[in-house]
């Protein structure tokens, strides 16, 4: 029905599934990728047959945030990150936070980085037990993107932001759903059954009713969504051109810990 090179689109008993589609790279972001999801998502919107929407990941990881490998090589050339790029991340996040139906977070696996920031900004997330939910931007000498902070302290509030995004400290199942960063807790092995249950109740609700509250939700909390992207932009930027932004990469790359120096 829908046909996309790096994301995989479905639609059964009235929800829609987008996933993202690079196993071999933890289904890293790409352009492309964000791209292909933002036009799914907005295709999503506009078909009468969809009534909430799943996003997941193929494979062993729901999303690895960002693709190291491509850090590297912009390293190499003195590109660094550009900010219209992690603009166009951010606003990828808040085309899901904004969407007009439901959206479920199937996290699978990890969610790191920027994968972690584009679950939150989901409506719901079910996890199971090995999930891991991560804001590791800071082992990678960066200061966050993707909405990533602007969200969790919309869920958990300011001291547990702190402490999550400046540790990198991983939140598995159990704990996520304890302190309010993920929504339901599926039996290992159940995480599809418990998603798609959850997205079939919201699916048949009142949909205009639904749109309705997520309005005024957004409105009401998520106001300050582009403020928020532009001064990560601004910080990714200048935190790309260090000497620490450099060192995370090689330390990933060779799989040894970073030796940051402040520069």
């Amino acid at each position: 029905m829908y046909q996309f090179e790096e994301i995989l689109v479905s639609v059964e008993d009235r929800v829609a599934t987008i996933k993202f589609n690079r196993p071999e790279l933890g289904n890293a972001l790409s352009p492309l990728i964000r791209a292909e999801t933002m036009e799914a998502l907005d295709k999503m919107n506009s078909d009468k047959e969809v009534g909430a929407i799943v996003l997941t990941g193929n494979g062993r990881f729901f999303c690895a945030g960002g693709d190291i490998k491509r850090f590297k090589q912009l390293i190499e050339e003195k590109i660094y990150l550009q900010e219209e790029n992690i603009v166009a991340v951010g606003d990828m996040a808040a085309a899901l936070r904004r969407s007009p139906k439901p959206v479920v977070a199937m996290v699978n696996g990890a969610a790191a980085g920027a994968g972690c920031s584009i679950a939150m900004a989901c409506d719901f997330r079910v996890v199971t037990p090995k999930t891991q939910m991560v804001m590791s931007f800071i082992n990678m000498g960066l200061c966050g993107d993707t909405g990533g902070i602007y969200y969790m302290q919309r869920l958990l509030g300011t001291g547990r932001t702190v402490d999550l995004t400046m540790t990198a400290r991983p939140v598995r199942g159990e704990e996520a759903v304890q302190i309010g960063l993920a929504s339901r807790l599926a039996p290992e092995g159940e995480l599809e059954s418990v998603t798609y249950e959850l997205a079939k109740n919201l699916a048949a609700k009142p949909l205009v009713a639904i749109a309705r509250q997520k309005e005024i939700l957004n409105k009401l909390f998520y106001s300050r969504i582009e403020e928020s992207t532009k001064m990560e932009a601004a910080g990714m930027v200048a935190c790309s051109r260090t000497g620490d932004f450099a060192e995370a990469v090689d330390a990933f790359l060779e799989k040894r810990p970073p030796q940051f120096r402040g520069e």
